[in-house]
């Protein structure tokens, strides 16, 4: 019988051992890939504006990399064959909402007034939570990133003649 308390004991310290190990193994794997991150992107084009604009030749690409421990995120928007650029956005559209709520204001053309023709950098500049606006405001950097990293975030560019190109936020690979 003391035999068999001793393989039991045995055992469970064992398991023990074995579990808190993958715990602590999974939540640094999760800390790591959480942190490793910093990169985002968006393609832009007139298939993933609201509503699609399959004819337009315009399209861009955005870039985000998150500085300053997480703090401060820079963008970087570039865009070609559009004309009378007014606003750059970003939006949050949450699979179970109704309609985009803009979170960020890269671009307004009410305080800048419309592009010419732009062929290259668009607007580029940087996003702190005190830029944040909508449903973030008063949120952290991190609870955009969260939402980048679940796909409920849309960087648009609209024109004043009604022409729109977009595309979902998603981690650079």
């Amino acid at each position: 019988m003391t035999i068999k308390v001793l393989v039991v004991a045995a055992v469970t310290v064992v398991m023990t051992l074995f579990v808190a190990s993958a715990a602590i193994v999974g939540s640094s794997v999760i800390a790591q890939n959480s942190s490793s991150i910093a990169h985002f992107k968006a393609d832009l084009s007139g298939k993933s504006a609201v509503p699609p604009n399959l004819s337009t030749e315009a399209t861009g690409k955005a870039i985000f990399t998150l500085t300053d421990g997480g703090k401060i995120i820079l963008y970087s928007v570039n865009a070609t064959k559009i004309n009378h650029v007014d606003n750059v956005v970003l939006v949050t559209w949450p699979p179970a909402a109704h309609r985009a709520s803009v979170i960020a204001h890269f671009r307004l053309g009410s305080q800048h007034g419309a592009t010419g023709p732009i062929n290259g950098l668009l607007v580029q500049g940087n996003i702190t939570s005190s830029d944040l606006v909508g449903p973030l405001k008063g949120k952290q950097i991190s609870d955009l990133v969260r939402d980048m990293l679940n796909g409920n975030i849309q960087l648009w560019v609209s024109t004043t003649n009604l022409l729109m190109i977009a595309g979902k936020v998603i981690p650079a690979t």
